[in-house]
């Protein structure tokens, strides 16, 4: 008798304003923001330290949508030692990551890469812009980036070309060089090893169009790990960019560092 009473009045009360059955599922939102913040002790682009062998604060905001297209902004701390006038790095980007099936994906996208303040020289900026496109099968991604700009400020227009010791030009040939059309390509491949764990290696090869004698190939071994919230990365990175004075810098205190060569950086930070 009193199953039968039980049972009209928990239907009604289910039946009222915001309260739903079990069994219905949250709606699955269109877009997703997210952020992160880190630091790191030594920030490393492409094997190239960025911040004059020193530690790095790095933060960002990302929006992805359902459909693919995404968009962001990402910011770090650089070493004007390297970047003339310059103490940040502000990077401004999006694009579209698709699918062909569960295994096989692809992205294409822009990047602005910019330095406020931050000048080469009265006529040049540091900004960069660039295009990508990549596919990603599994855990193996595979990248292609290719500058619309001069690569860096790179350029023999209203710049004095970068000079190896022995006092030769590092442009390919004499007259006016810029490095558009400058690319990078990589390969990636992570492999979890746990729920919480991955290891990465990475090889990359940098060509600088005009300016062959810059081009360098890098690699890295990566190990990251998610714990109590934080995530802690552990990279080591190897690169033969060491014997010009691009990837070798004497700051105006007499401070001498090699940019490239072997790194091993440390980074903790937190999405939200």
């Amino acid at each position: 008798m009193k199953s039968k009473l039980l049972r009209p009045l928990l239907l009604a009360i289910l039946s009222m304003p915001g309260i739903a059955l079990a069994e219905e599922a949250a709606p699955v939102p269109d877009y997703m923001i997210t952020g992160n913040v880190g630091f790191i002790s030594d920030y490393v682009f492409n094997g190239i330290s960025q911040s004059f062998r020193l530690p790095a604060m790095q933060g960002g905001f990302d929006y992805t949508h359902t459909s693919g297209v995404y968009l962001g902004t990402w910011a770090s701390s650089v070493s004007g030692n390297q970047y003339t006038n310059a103490s940040l790095e502000w990077d401004f980007y999006g694009g579209y990551n698709g699918r062909i099936n569960d295994d096989l994906g692809f992205n294409l996208g822009l990047v602005s890469v910019v330095y406020p303040g931050g000048k080469a020289s009265s006529a040049r900026k540091w900004d960069t812009s660039a295009v990508i496109a990549g596919a990603t099968w599994l855990g193996l991604n595979i990248k292609y980036t290719r500058t619309l700009t001069d690569w860096y400020g790179i350029s023999t227009l209203g710049f004095t070309p970068v000079m190896w010791a022995d006092g030769s030009s590092t442009a390919d040939s004499a007259g006016d060089q810029n490095s558009k059309g400058s690319g990078y390509l990589e390969a990636n491949y992570t492999l979890g090893i746990a729920a919480d764990s991955s290891i990465t290696v990475h090889a990359g090869h940098q060509k600088i169009r005009n300016f062959s004698k810059l081009s360098y190939t890098d690699y890295k071994l990566a190990v990251n790990k998610t714990y109590a919230g934080f995530n802690i990365g552990l990279t080591y990175t190897r690169t033969n960019a060491t014997d010009n004075t691009l990837y070798h810098v004497v700051s105006i205190t007499g401070d001498d560092k090699k940019l490239g060569g072997s790194i091993l950086a440390l980074s903790v930070g937190r999405s939200f």
